[in-house]
């Protein structure tokens, strides 16, 4: 019997230190709701968290983000956004994946491979993502290094293509042509495409790679499409993905772990016969 390799995806945490919040939130509480909710799944080989782990980049912040994560009995993947900072985030973790001074790897498992790719700029104004020289050649490198007898996949905190929400848009990885680059000098493209920082659910084909961008832990985007103006928030609720690889196929489940209203037969007749949604007892 084929073991499946399972893990979770969460993204856009935007931690803040301890006793603060943002917009409201805290996100802490979201990311003790997300973790517990980890313990109900059959099986989590790891949690991958891909970017804008804290909202300022402040030392507290990645602090606090530790301590949550301390209780975890899985091994977690870290990954930086645009809200990041790799000095800070450094102190408080050492151990997280180092290449060349970027946090990036590849890590390679019985039915697939992973690469993490830091987009992050940190010599130029604005959110956009960034692929240097560098961050390029290690890309090459764990495409050829990567097996070929199981799929790749491939994460990075910025979109490189447009979603037509433009002020999103505006922010988006500005080297999409140089990756694509590469893929074309190795012969080989990614089997999926995970990413963040857009703040909603979105998938799609991206110059034949399938996409799948996360869902914030925190706040979300407003779909406002094909507005410009300034990013509008949403009160949305939050959700991670779960992954499984199996023979060569993924599967993707946006599993909302913040729902807590009732789950229900749905061949019941006493249920279906209900005046309100509300009325709908937990069984």
């Amino acid at each position: 019997m084929t073991t499946s390799l399972r893990f979770a995806v969460l993204t856009d945490l935007h931690f803040v230190p301890a006793g603060q919040t943002i917009y409201g939130f805290d996100p802490r509480e979201n990311l003790r709701r997300a973790l517990t909710f980890l313990d109900t799944l059959p099986q989590v080989d790891f949690l991958l968290i891909c970017g804008d782990l804290t909202d300022r980049a402040e030392r507290a912040a990645y602090e606090s983000l530790r301590e949550e994560l301390a209780a975890l009995s899985i091994p977690v993947i870290l990954m930086l956004g645009n809200h990041d900072a790799r000095a800070p985030f450094r102190t408080s973790f050492p151990e997280a994946d180092d290449v060349d001074g970027f946090v990036q790897g590849l890590h390679i498992f019985d039915r697939a491979s992973l690469i993490t790719l830091d987009t992050l700029t940190e010599d130029e104004p604005g959110h956009h993502g960034r692929l240097c020289e560098k961050r390029l050649a290690f890309l090459e490198d764990a495409l050829r290094e990567a097996p070929t007898d199981r799929p790749i996949l491939l994460f990075q905190h910025h979109p490189p293509m447009e979603l037509s929400i433009p002020p999103m848009d505006a922010i988006r990885l500005r080297d999409g042509d140089a990756e694509l680059a590469v893929f074309e000098r190795v012969g080989r493209k990614p089997d999926y495409l995970f990413m963040g920082h857009v703040h909603r659910p979105i998938s799609g084909l991206w110059q034949g790679i399938p996409y799948h961008i996360q869902r914030a832990l925190m706040h979300q985007v407003h779909h406002e499409f094909d507005q410009p103006g300034r990013i509008m928030g949403a009160i949305e609720a939050p959700d991670l993905a779960y992954v499984t690889v199996s023979d060569g196929n993924v599967l993707i489940h946006d599993c909302s772990f913040g729902y807590d209203g009732p789950v229900f037969d749905l061949e019941s007749t006493e249920a279906a016969a209900v005046a309100h949604p509300q009325d709908l007892e937990r069984s």
